[in-house]
């Protein structure tokens, strides 16, 4: 797999923050891991951005390329967290990004809300998230938006004492555009029911890098794998689907082009894309 970013710093800023003047067309960007980035309407929005180092227990960066650019830079309206782990609620981004853009907003799961005022996030940028929640304009999120959150299973589903989802994943609305990112899951009947209701997603974000004894010895917890990947993708009729969570972190990737075999083979009619670091789609 490539390390190599297509597109990134100034390059990369600049064409993001250009479709803010594009109206009633969707732009998606991938930054890494499960990092993604949205345009909608003259706002941007971001999922599990990771700007910053991911040391191990000696200090080592554990990361296989570098960030694309420094939170500083980056002019971001919504920043969306799935789960508490290193790699989707990174301290030190979220940190900077809330200095750099002081309007704008964290959403994450309710339980997490003490957590982020814990690693230095204001509370007035954090807002707490629960499953089945939606949010819609009303939130000051932009026109023709809406979001949902899906209670998630990081190998099991974990729920705090008043019920509410530890793990989300989201469903956004842009326009007549669906979209669910994963965050960190294995799949589920209950999620693949969820999301059938949708009637339709166009984007599956989900990841891939899978789970085993060896990883779980080392302390990491595991996702769906490639196969499952491509039979959610089609039980639950997404029209496209992208592989994440298979590149960043040193010890636990995976190779996309296991993904692209099982759908080429067991799903020859239905899309995928794997995305180069840095690229991004228009719809």
């Amino acid at each position: 797999m490539s390390y190599v970013w297509y597109k990134k710093g100034a390059e990369l800023l600049k064409e993001i923050e250009e479709f803010r003047k594009v109206r009633d067309h969707l732009g998606l960007w991938y930054i890494g891991q499960m990092g993604m980035v949205f345009g909608w309407n003259g706002k941007i929005l971001c999922v599990d951005p990771v700007l910053g180092a991911m040391p191990d227990d000696s200090g080592m960066d554990r990361r296989n390329y570098p960030a694309p650019f420094e939170p500083e830079e980056f002019s971001v309206d919504f920043v969306f967290c799935t789960h508490d782990h290193g790699d989707h609620m990174h301290g030190e981004t979220l940190r900077r990004l809330a200095k750099r853009n002081p309007e704008m907003k964290i959403f994450l799961p309710e339980p997490l809300k003490k957590q982020a005022g814990e690693i230095g996030i204001p509370a007035a940028q954090v807002v707490g998230m629960r499953q089945k929640e939606i949010l819609c304009p009303g939130n000051a999120l932009p026109e023709g938006f809406s979001v949902r959150g899906v209670a998630t299973a990081h190998e099991e589903y974990r729920f705090d004492e008043t019920g509410c989802s530890e793990t989300l994943g989201y469903v956004f609305r842009f326009g007549p555009y669906r979209l669910f990112h994963s965050g960190d899951t294995v799949v589920t009947r209950e999620m693949a029911e969820e999301l059938k209701m949708e009637q339709g997603i166009d984007v599956l974000m989900v990841p891939i890098n899978g789970r085993d004894l060896e990883r779980h010895a080392r302390g990491i917890v595991g996702n769906m794998d490639s196969r499952e990947a491509c039979w959610f993708g089609a039980e639950i009729g997404a029209d496209l689907v992208i592989p994440l969570h298979y590149d960043m972190i040193g010890g636990n990737e995976e190779n996309p082009l296991v993904f692209a075999d099982y759908m080429e083979r067991l799903y020859p009619d239905r899309k995928y894309h794997i995305m180069r670091l840095g690229e991004g789609l228009k719809f």
